[in-house]
């Protein structure tokens, strides 16, 4: 009786993984609707990712464009402060390089002169 039992058990424990691999693989509609979600995904990510090249890359043409522009204004300053003043009375702009002499000497406005005990004050009631 054992063995029957065991062979009976067997067969609905089959019919039971068939029943539950049936349901759970889904409709191939659904399968279908799935793929096609994940194919507009993806081609949309594409569409994404290439507008974002494109954005940099006109973004790097419009860099060049304005370094070109002020190295051509840096010329012309140059020139027509060499040909209006002469030689040495006026400091020439360099081509590329952004004017920064003079700058380290000059504290930043944010800074406070002297003390007006607002640390001062909160170490004091810190400290009791």
């Amino acid at each position: 009786m054992n063995w029957a039992f065991g062979i009976l058990l067997f067969f609905a424990g089959m019919g039971l993984g068939y029943l539950l691999h049936w349901r759970m693989k889904g409709k191939g509609d659904d399968n279908q609707h799935l793929r096609r979600e994940l194919e507009q995904a993806r081609f949309d990510l594409d569409q994404q990712r290439q507008e974002v090249a494109d954005y940099f890359e006109q973004s790097r043409e419009m860099m060049v464009q304005l370094g070109q522009s002020l190295d051509k204004a840096n010329r012309f300053w140059n020139d027509s402060a060499q040909g209006m003043l002469g030689d040495g009375q006026v400091m020439p702009l360099s081509l590329n390089q952004p004017q920064l002499e003079g700058l380290e000497e000059i504290p930043p406005k944010d800074y406070v002169q002297g003390s007006h005990g607002i640390i001062g004050a909160k170490d004091r009631i810190a400290n009791g």
